[in-house]
């Protein structure tokens, strides 16, 4: 640590702390923490979805985030919805 004085009092410059790169190990260590979703797992999303379910839902129900069911029906070509809330239709 080295101090510098001035007219304000002492000022502490803390060195900047030394970089290093990683591994090929290391950086394989840091990849892919979550498991992907299982061939049933991505059948089963296309299905719920189809059925009327959300994507929010169908994520919550197999532990994903939306974006991953997002992707999941585009390769499974199922037809996206429109976002936002749904318009309630009144019956007579």
């Amino acid at each position: 640590m080295t101090v510098f004085e001035e007219g304000r009092g002492p000022n502490v410059r803390v060195l900047r702390q030394v970089q290093r790169r990683l591994a090929p190990t290391e950086l394989e260590a840091l990849g892919k923490t979550r498991p992907g979703m299982t061939e049933a797992q991505r059948d089963e999303a296309g299905l719920v979805y189809r059925d009327g379910w959300t994507r929010h839902n169908v994520g919550q129900r197999l532990g994903v985030a939306d974006q991953t069911i997002r992707r999941v029906l585009v390769e499974r070509a199922v037809t996206i919805r429109p976002g936002g809330r749904r318009k309630v239709v009144a019956v007579a």
